[in-house]
């Protein structure tokens, strides 16, 4: 067991307080819509109460399939405060790939992106033996809608119970040794990811991070890091080089994380030469 008096806070935790130091900032911006810090700390709060009310045990794993969106993500935040650790479907996964993971996680709750993954959602909801409620993010013909929870449960403010020796998260391997692995993560273990990050790359002050890679995995990671410094995170669903080009301009974008493909996409794009890049000053690959 450790002690918790040399614990750092969990990343939960550490939201709550990156939220509290910039109310009136914009947290999350994507195309249409925005949301503060103080909306963000809101929903996460009310989120976190219609988890709750579920009378879950802790330690119960939350599944989570879905595109950048800042709500499925404040949902992972809520889940983990009230000490349910979750695992991040790979939105381009089979369904079989999904399925196993939901299975081998033992996974009780799964949480769907209905405008992105609604179809898949569905298939996985009935195929699944081991889930006993879904949320989705939207209304669809399975499940529960989400947001509609959420209006319903009205204000909440949200707390964290986790503990350093509770589970934060559930991470599956590629899979390219034979069938995927989850590597468990406590929060005495995920607290440090946030401040490693900070320490070791040259984040822009205040960050502008453009999301287009899946925040299911490694580009998620930067999103609480941008949040700490009082940035934005501007959220792109897929990769859509000219949308990508347009953001980076018209927001001023200084930080961001491609996967080498995209990158030489848009080296041979007839966009490049016309759009200025000159804000960009960190990308990560």
């Amino acid at each position: 067991m450790s002690n918790p008096l040399y614990a750092l806070p969990a990343a939960c935790e550490q939201t709550l307080r990156a939220l509290a130091r910039f109310p009136e900032r914009t947290a999350f911006s994507w195309p249409g819509g925005s949301i503060t810090y103080q909306g963000a700390t809101d929903l996460i709060g009310r989120i976190q109460s219609v988890f709750m009310q579920l009378g879950f045990e802790p330690g119960t794993r939350v599944a989570f399939l879905t595109a950048n969106r800042a709500d499925t993500w404040c949902a992972g935040v809520a889940a983990q405060l009230a000490r349910l650790p979750i695992t991040w479907l790979h939105p381009l996964g089979s369904l079989d790939d999904q399925l196993f993971q939901l299975e081998d996680s033992e996974a009780r709750m799964l949480v769907v992106d209905g405008a992105s993954f609604r179809d898949r959602g569905g298939e996985l909801a009935s195929k699944a033996t081991g889930l006993n409620t879904v949320f989705t993010v939207g209304p669809a013909d399975y499940g529960t809608d989400l947001l509609a929870a959420v209006e319903t449960a009205g204000s909440a403010t949200p707390h964290c119970f986790a503990g350093p020796d509770d589970i934060a998260t559930l991470n599956y391997t590629g899979g390219t040794t034979g069938k995927s692995k989850g590597a468990l993560r406590y929060h005495r273990e995920y607290a440090g990811f946030a401040s490693a990050i900070l320490a070791d790359f040259e984040i822009p002050d205040p960050p502008r991070y453009l999301t287009v890679a899946p925040i299911s995995h490694v580009a998620g990671t930067k999103v609480l890091p941008t949040l700490i410094r009082g940035g934005t995170v501007h959220m792109l669903k897929g990769f859509d080089p000219e949308a990508v080009f347009k953001t980076i301009e018209r927001e001023r974008i200084n930080f961001t994380l491609f996967v080498p493909t995209m990158i030489y996409v848009m080296l041979d794009h007839p966009a490049l030469d016309k759009t200025d890049l000159s804000s960009l000053e960190l990308l990560l690959y």
